[in-house]
């Protein structure tokens, strides 16, 4: 099951990129790119001050990675960039219909949806195929999945589709502008999408230490850091 896990994830996330690629878009690739890029977070994240987070051994890990026997997926940075790339970056091509629609109500339900999604795909992962493993008391948790990822994760997705969206309406980039390394339009397109996705993921993460602080919600992990 597991393996059948990391086809399928591997595959959205080379299907997100390739798509990217081709559409000769700087402002797509940043996005799937940003959202990849978020692995580097969850590295941290899952230390046992934050998540303390364990992944299940069988995994296919990133080679070269093995500090004081921890190993991370490769299928991991795919779900990252698959949906906090470019599931936020599609939906950020809708936000005037989706504005128009919901109104003043615009941000709450995309907050409420962003959640709702999370923790829905995280429960998934985490107490239907053992993907990884939270290790916080029962009452933090909900479908095996902190409760708290509701306002770090779903701020994440909330504030990456806001973000993406004002990039595409202000980069003011030609349509297939390309990727040439010399091109100002590129480096305009990659770097704001790339950056609100990172941006949003430090400034909630930050915010986050302060919940851990006050709630000790750990049990023992096995980690050593």
């Amino acid at each position: 099951m597991l393996h059948g896990y990391e086809i399928v994830i591997t595959a959205l996330f080379i299907g997100a990129l390739g798509w990217a690629l081709r559409s000769r878009n700087p402002i797509n690739l940043g996005a799937v790119v940003g959202g990849f890029m978020l692995s580097g977070f969850d590295w941290l994240w899952c230390s046992r001050g934050f998540w303390n987070a364990t992944v299940a051994p069988s995994l296919t890990m990133v080679p070269g990675i093995h500090i004081l026997g921890q190993q991370y997926p490769i299928s991991i940075c795919c779900l990252w960039g698959f949906g906090f790339g470019f599931v936020p970056l599609v939906a950020s091509k809708y936000y005037g219909q989706i504005s128009q629609a919901l109104g003043k109500l615009h941000f709450p339900v995309v907050f409420a949806v962003a959640a709702a999604f999370d923790i829905a795909i995280e429960g998934l992962c985490v107490s239907g195929l053992g993907v990884w493993t939270y290790h916080q008391m029962p009452v933090y948790l909900i479908f095996g999945v902190p409760w708290s990822n509701t306002w770090l994760l779903g701020g994440v997705l909330t504030a990456s589709y806001f973000g993406l969206a004002y990039v595409q309406r202000c980069a003011a980039i030609p349509e297939h502008a390309s990727f040439a390394l010399n091109s100002e339009n590129t480096w305009k397109g990659v770097l704001p999408a790339a950056g609100v996705i990172l941006i949003s993921a430090f400034l909630l993460g930050v915010v986050q230490l302060f919940w851990w602080s006050a709630t000790h919600p750990w049990i023992e992990s096995g980690r050593q850091f």
